[in-house]
C-alpha cells in the first residue's frame, strides 16, 4: 500500500514537470504576437468610443457646473459651522475654557 502511494506521487510529480514547459511555451508565444495588435487596437477602440459619446450642450454644462459649485458651498458652510460648534463645545465644556 505504501508502495502504491509512492508510485502515485512519482507519477504526479512527473506529470507536473511535463506540464510546466508546455505552459511556458504557450505563454511566451501569446505574448510575442499580441502586444502590437493590442497597442493599435487600443487607440482605435478609444476613437470609436469617443464617437459614441453624447457631449452636453453649453447650457447643460453651465447648469451642472452651477449645481456642483452650489453643493460645494453648502457643504463647506455646513462642515465649517459644525467644526466651529464642536471646537467651541470642546473648549468650553470639556476643557473648562474661558
Amino acid at each position: 500500500m505504501a508502495n502504491d502511494k509512492e508510485q502515485n506521487k512519482a507519477v504526479a510529480i512527473q506529470d507536473t514537470k511535463n506540464l510546466r514547459p508546455a505552459a511556458k511555451a504557450k505563454k511566451t508565444q501569446v505574448q510575442v504576437t499580441q502586444p502590437k495588435k493590442r497597442r493599435f487596437s487600443f487607440f482605435t477602440d478609444v476613437i470609436g468610443e469617443l464617437r459614441k459619446v453624447v457631449w452636453p450642450t453649453r447650457q447643460e454644462t453651465i447648469r451642472l457646473t452651477a449645481i456642483v459649485i452650489g453643493i460645494c458651498l453648502f457643504m463647506a458652510l455646513l462642515l465649517g459651522s459644525l467644526d466651529y460648534a464642536f471646537s467651541e463645545f470642546v473648549a468650553k465644556v470639556l476643557l473648562g475654557g474661558h
